[in-house]
Order: structure tokens, then C-alpha cells, then sequence
């Protein structure tokens, strides 16, 4: 079985999709780690190992890196077009001239559709508008780190907030301070004006 047979039983499952083009990318990742980046993107010649991606499906379609970073953008240009035009019905090789790039960047927001997941859109938003070239998978996770963060961030807060409303409200000590206290002293302090007025 080639990617491209795998693609195309996918086109109309894109949970299915999505699962399959985070393992691609972690598989792109792992090549360039390795030295290696992917010469021809022809999904046909990528042969998958008992219908799993891995590593050894790429051996007929790597070579060592010269040029690392420009070799690993590219790479990266070639996966994002593989899965947004996937996400549209269309399983096409992932081989990319300056002509097709410019033709994804100018026409992004009509490759937008209900099968791609907000993330995963906003992530070749970035690739394709923004040229911020990372893998897939570490821009997940970072979007996913931030989620966490700020949901920790008002989790504190509202804690806060309910450590000092519970402290107010249930705690005994407090209702002294903040009723009891001031109350005494008005009572004292008429006390004191009638007691002045009754004696002088």
C-alpha cells in the first residue's frame, strides 16, 4: 500500500485525516533529525510497512541534507500542501514549485472548510501567510501549552476569589473584623453622644 492509497480511503474520514498527517509530520521530523529530507514527494512512491507510516517508508524517497534549513522548509511546504489540498478531496503529490505555493497563499481561505479543525487551518494560515515554517506537531503542542497555561492562569484566579469570598463569609474571625468591630463602635459612639447630652 502506497500514502496515496491511504489518502484516498481517507478523503471523507478527517478525524482519520488529521491523525494520519500528525504521524507524517512527526515521520518528517524523525528524517530530518536523522540528516535525511524527502527529494520527491510522489505519494506513490511512499510504500507503507503493513499499512503503517514509518520511517522505512521513506527510504526510496530520501537523501542526505545539504542544505539543512532551506531543504527543511521546503519539506515542511511539501507536507502542508499534501494536507490542506487532502483536507479538500484532492490527493495530489506534495512536490511544490513557487507557482503552487503562490497559488495556496493567494488563495488560502477557499481551502478553508468544515473537515479541517480550527488548529490545524491556523497552522498552514501560518506556513503559507506568515512563513513560519515548524512542524505540525510542535505547533500543536505550543498552542496547546498556551491553552494550558492561561486556563491554570484564571483557574488561580477564580480560586483566589473563592479563598477570600469562603474567608469572609465562613470564617469567624473575619465576620468580627469586618461586621462586629465597626457595628461596636457606632453603638459606642451613640452611646457616647446621648450619654453627653443627657449629663451636660
Amino acid at each position: 500500500m502506497t500514502l496515496y492509497d491511504l489518502l484516498e480511503s481517507l478523503r471523507d474520514e478527517p478525524d482519520n485525516l488529521t491523525t494520519l498527517l500528525i504521524k507524517l509530520d512527526a515521520c518528517l521530523e524523525y528524517i530530518h533529525n536523522k540528516g535525511y529530507y524527502v527529494y520527491d514527494f510522489n505519494l506513490k512512491k511512499i510504500l507503507l510497512e503493513n499499512g503503517n507510516l514509518t520511517f522505512k517508508s521513506f527510504q526510496k524517497v530520501i537523501t542526505p541534507i545539504n542544505d539543512l534549513m532551506n531543504t527543511k522548509e521546503i519539506n515542511i511546504f511539501q507536507l502542508c500542501k499534501i494536507g490542506i489540498t487532502a483536507y479538500n478531496s484532492m490527493v495530489i503529490d506534495g512536490n511544490i514549485n513557487q507557482e503552487y505555493y503562490d497559488f495556496i497563499r493567494e488563495n488560502i481561505e477557499y481551502f478553508n472548510n468544515e473537515n479541517i479543525p480550527d488548529d490545524i487551518y491556523e497552522y498552514y494560515q501560518e506556513v503559507f501567510l506568515n512563513s513560519n515554517i515548524t512542524y505540525l506537531n510542535s505547533y500543536l503542542s505550543k498552542k496547546n501549552s498556551n491553552k494550558s497555561d492561561n486556563q491554570n492562569s484564571l483557574s488561580r484566579r477564580k480560586s483566589l476569589a473563592t479563598d477570600i469570598g469562603v474567608a469572609y463569609t465562613n470564617n469567624d474571625d473575619a465576620y468580627v473584623k469586618i461586621l462586629f468591630i465597626p457595628s461596636l463602635l457606632v453603638f459606642t459612639y451613640i452611646l457616647s453622644l446621648i450619654l453627653y447630652f443627657l449629663v451636660f
